[in-house]
């Protein structure tokens, strides 16, 4: 009993900081422009006579803002997340309401806007979060990560009905806007109340208990992680995987389309994502707890690929929906995944930077995924190309993290 106890003990004391990692997901740069992305495509193409390519590759320049990823990891690793997450989720609020206030102006400030805000918005991505979780929780880290990951899964299940309501009412622009407004009223001041200063790198121990903490955070530096194969198997895999999963998610809809299922009610099955990727975040963070991550990885991220095979030729309305559990399920775990062995296979005491690193891969992964599958939709009028692509892809790509091996020996991996 007294080992229950001490377990949960760690949520006792992290609730709030739970929370407000998980609403700084569920509002951040990781979740609204992606979930979205969808909805906004046919009254922003509709208005502008942009293409469905020209306005899904506003999404690319979410690149811009993952290069920053390890140099945000590294403020982190060195002042603690608070200073780097308070400013950015103020930033990030600005840069959505200024695509709505100047994104209909020309496509280059379209895309502008978007860069910025992919660029100020990566203090509210999965590196700020995961960096307070993995220094907050030990025992039940993989359960953590899940619970906190999963907030942009409750937004892929209300988000797009919520940008449906405020495109009706306010247009396009109005709906960008109305996100910027959400995302100062709601993480912000929690951050503000629960993320509190910690004990950073670079500060001195002023104490014995302060001591043991920066000693229980071992691991390896950015270069020797760069160094180990593991770090490249890692990547490898998870640009493949996120890259067809967002391709995937984003082109759902005209997937569905093209298959007879009416625009309604393919918006109302796509909220099925949501429901998956919560699950896919919380089971799997769980058995990541008590399994080898690479084998419990392997079996999950090999199910879109039975995805793919679903959603060839005509697709019933069942099918859509098992389909799109399944996508949704591997949307929800990959980042968990990659947080978890982020930790376990190269440590915490640089563990921003090598997760910011690992961040970058899969987010160009997804960020070049919707404009490549809008240009073959463009190119061929169907996805039937590039689904049976995924077919073996996905496979492959779980199938080579079996290589990673054991976990290595460091303080920060021990119970």
């Amino acid at each position: 009993m007294s080992g229950i106890s001490h377990h949960m003990s760690e949520f006792r004391q992290g609730t709030g900081v739970l929370i407000a990692c998980f609403v700084g997901m569920m509002f951040g740069v990781a979740a609204i422009p992606f979930y979205t992305l969808g909805i906004f495509a046919g009254p922003v193409t509709q208005d502008t006579g942009w293409t469905m390519q020209q306005f899904q590759s506003a999404f690319t320049f979410i690149i811009l803002g993952t290069l920053c990823g390890p140099v945000i990891g590294h403020y982190c690793d060195r002042f603690g997340a608070r200073w780097v997450a308070i400013p950015s989720i103020i930033a990030f609020a600005a840069s959505l309401a200024l695509i709505g206030l100047i994104g209909q102006s020309n496509l280059y400030a379209f895309y502008a806007a978007w860069a910025l805000m992919a660029i100020v918005g990566q203090g509210t991505s999965p590196v700020i979060w995961t960096h307070v979780i993995g220094h907050q929780f030990r025992q039940h880290r993989g359960l953590a990560f899940g619970i906190v990951l999963a907030g942009s899964g409750v937004f892929a299940a209300f988000g797009p009905a919520l940008a449906s309501f405020a495109i009706d009412r306010w247009g396009w622009q109005g709906g960008y806007i109305f996100f910027g407004l959400i995302v100062l009223l709601v993480p912000l001041p929690l951050a503000l109340v629960f993320l509190k200063p910690v004990l950073a790198a670079a500060q001195a121990p002023q104490s014995p208990a302060d001591a043991a903490a920066i000693s229980a955070v071992s691991g390896k530096t950015l270069g020797q992680a760069l160094r180990d194969y593991r770090f490249y198997v890692i990547a490898a895999s998870f640009f493949t995987i996120a890259f067809g999963v967002a391709g995937l998610i984003s082109n759902m809809l005209p997937m569905l389309s093209i298959s007879g299922i009416s625009v309604q009610d393919g918006t109302k099955l796509i909220g099925l994502i949501g429901i998956a990727v919560i699950g896919g975040r919380i089971i799997m963070g769980a058995l990541l707890d008590r399994f080898w991550a690479p084998m419990v990885a392997t079996i999950a991220l090999i199910l879109p690929a039975s995805a793919c095979l679903l959603l060839i030729g005509e697709v019933s309305h069942g099918e859509a929906a098992v389909a799109i559990l399944l996508v949704g399920f591997a949307a929800g775990a990959e980042f968990d995944i990659v947080a978890f062995m982020a930790s376990k296979y190269f440590g915490l005491s640089a563990y921003g930077k090598i997760y910011g690193a690992l961040y970058i891969t899969l987010f160009i992964g997804a960020a070049f995924a919707p404009p490549i599958f809008g240009s073959v939709f463009d190119r061929d009028g169907s996805y039937e190309f590039l689904l049976q692509l995924f077919c073996v892809l996905f496979p492959i790509a779980a199938l080579v993290l079996l290589t990673l091996g054991r976990y290595p020996e460091f303080e920060s991996n021990k119970p």
